[in-house]
């Protein structure tokens, strides 16, 4: 027995609009001044993210404690891999310094390196994205911790989207950019 035509002209349309996801990029970090760094050579390891995201699905949050992932809404790269590349071209922007990613590609190794380790980073479309975790900084000659601080970065998105929910993640790595590049340079932290 077949189905009626309308019921299997419905279920095709379903099907292929599942099968159609879209793909989210983070926009490009703002500009800004910058400033003198003590080294002249930064590496930034890979951030450290909560399992829900690293998935290629968007997380977003669904309620106290909750947390979804929508399969039609994708990062167009790997979270990973897009948020380091975004901090590391936002270090780049504010410090007068080569920033790079690890592993380091010269062979003189970098002055500082950079790790962020990320115990929350989601938000909702047309809410706020919470950023918090801990930065380090370590000196790569002398192998010691010259900064160590916890954060907590609230952005609102300023939109339903998932582009204004992928452009809060930016600004949020960027105000991440912001304290670490102020601890590294002994200045104040920029007003946000």
């Amino acid at each position: 027995m077949r189905p009626p035509l309308p019921l299997t002209i419905a279920a095709a349309l379903a099907l292929g609009a599942c099968a159609n996801p879209d793909y989210y990029l983070l926009p490009p970090p703002q500009p800004v001044a910058r400033l003198a760094a003590p080294v002249s050579s930064i590496a930034v390891a890979e951030i450290s993210l909560p399992a829900y995201a690293e998935a290629l699905e968007i997380a977003t949050l669904a309620g106290p404690g909750a947390v979804t992932l929508n399969k039609n809404a994708l990062w167009a790269d790997t979270p990973r891999r897009a948020l380091t590349r975004h901090l590391v071209a936002a270090l780049e922007a504010r410090l007068r310094a080569r920033v790079g990613t690890e592993p380091w590609p010269a062979f003189d190794g970098p002055g500082l390196r950079v790790e962020v380790i990320a115990d929350r980073f989601v938000g909702a479309p047309g809410g706020v994205v919470e950023f918090a975790g801990q930065y380090i900084v370590v000196g790569n000659d002398s192998g010691r911790i010259t900064a160590s601080d916890r954060f907590t970065i609230a952005v609102p998105t300023g939109g339903g989207g998932y582009e204004a929910l992928l452009a809060a993640h930016a600004r949020a790595v960027e105000q991440l950019a912001d304290m670490i590049a102020a601890r590294i340079t002994g200045r104040a932290r920029p007003a946000a």
